[in-house]
């Protein structure tokens, strides 16, 4: 498990980790979207683009993410590995901030690459 104690950033923990997401596609297509996701008929929440690496830890693993969007509700993210409906999740975004997450849904893209919808944990 890594320390994020005393991580000084998200970016020196991702070098660290072993198990990585892969992209969907390429990194200036995935990086190059910003500001509010066209909005879909079935959703209850505007979305935002959130584009950043981030660490996930689930029970006894930890593995590097890309973050997706963020709403009101929850968050979207790719993982490298299949996560089912109900599992809860711990993710960090930066190493002052952790957020605790309940996956909804995931879907296999490619080799490594998860898509994964969320909801806030509150407690």
């Amino acid at each position: 498990m890594l320390d994020l104690d005393h991580a000084t950033e998200i970016n020196d923990l991702w070098d660290k980790t072993k198990s990585k997401a892969a992209l969907p596609m390429t990194p200036e297509e995935f990086f190059g979207k910003a500001g509010l996701k066209p909005l879909e008929g079935h959703r209850a929440f505007v979305r935002h683009y959130l584009r950043c690496q981030a660490i996930m830890q689930r029970v006894g693993e930890t593995h590097g993410v890309y973050m997706k969007d963020c709403s009101r509700a929850g968050m979207g993210l790719i993982s490298p590995v299949q996560i089912f409906p109900r599992e809860e999740i711990q993710l960090w975004m930066n190493t002052n901030r952790c957020y605790s997450l309940e996956i909804i849904r995931c879907r296999r893209l490619q080799q490594n690459c998860y898509e994964c919808g969320t909801i806030f944990i509150l407690k």
